[in-house]
């Protein structure tokens, strides 16, 4: 099991380092890892939603969104479009994004239904710092592309952290009475198929958390724009991005650790019953050859 997430992990790492050859900067997962468009308008002060609509977002062919560096913002009113799978909104009247979701539905993979939902407010104060107010929003000392895009960003993590979260508690609550069951009975009832589905639901988040998503990683965008930098740091303080993927990450070997064990409990339980199998087969031919030489 560990062998398969190091792999894993491995594998990602190297996606990354060639994703920019001759570089010292981490590669992202791809050039269209994420797109984006502004929204007519904005104020001072916008509302940001960030849906998690499926597993993966296909970004090619998405004529409405570009790279975030092609276009200027009027405001603070823009949307941002993840390949793993979330949609970000600064600003957004209820109306569009009822028309991105739908405009998004047929490149979105393993949809979630309902969304998972994260929610802010982003706040412009020149004279401001950039930090996270009591109240929970988000002060920032201008809307520029670069700051909402670092914004939107912290938020898609979040919400990708939530659903990951609400599936690992799922996951110890069908896990927990088989373990209850070996403990008090010595035996697990359960069939490897469904042993081999809980071992790739652990090997499909640490997939999400530590490949797509990148949660432990930086945003490419502070390797050209380091004063963004702190303001980062605060954001994922906040939103306690590092402790929730540390405690992910916890939680997924305990599940992994959990299934190894019923695989290999099954897997002797199916080692017997051919051992018994093979005993009576050979049983039976032996009867056959005593009856025989008797007649």
């Amino acid at each position: 099991m560990r062998r398969e997430l190091d792999r894993i992990v491995a594998n990602e790492v190297e996606t990354s380092a060639l994703a920019s050859p001759g570089s010292a900067r981490h590669g992202g997962v791809g050039v269209r890892e994420v797109l984006g468009f502004p929204i007519a308008g904005g104020s001072s002060t916008a509302h940001v939603r960030a849906l998690l609509l499926g597993t993966r977002i296909d970004t090619r062919n998405l004529s409405r969104f570009v790279e975030p560096e092609a276009f200027t913002l009027a405001g603070t009113r823009a949307a941002y479009v993840f390949r793993y799978g979330v949609l970000v909104l600064f600003g957004a009247s209820a109306r569009l994004e009822d028309d991105l979701i739908a405009e998004l539905t047929e490149h979105v993979i393993e949809s979630s239904s309902p969304p998972e939902l994260e929610t802010a407010w982003i706040e412009i104060r020149p004279d401001s710092d950039e930090n996270v107010s009591a109240h929970g929003h988000i002060r920032l000392r201008e809307a520029t592309p670069e700051r909402l895009l670092l914004t939107a960003t912290v938020l898609a993590r979040s919400v990708v952290l939530a659903r990951d979260e609400s599936r690992i508690a799922e996951a110890f609550d069908r896990i927990e009475p088989l373990v209850n069951d070996l403990r008090r009975h010595g035996r697990a009832g359960l069939p490897i198929k469904r042993v081999m589905q809980h071992i790739g639901e652990v090997l499909a988040t640490q997939h999400r958390v530590v490949g797509r998503a990148q949660i432990g990683e930086k945003p490419d965008l502070l390797w050209d724009h380091p004063e963004l930098d702190r303001l980062y740091a605060r954001l994922e303080a906040e939103f306690e991005l590092g402790d929730r993927a540390r405690a992910i990450e916890r939680k997924l070997e305990l599940i992994g650790d959990a299934a190894n064990v019923l695989l290999n409990v099954v897997m002797d339980k199916r080692s017997y019953r051919l051992e018994i199998a093979v005993v009576l087969l050979i049983t039976f031919e032996v009867i056959v050859s005593l009856i025989a030489i008797a007649h």
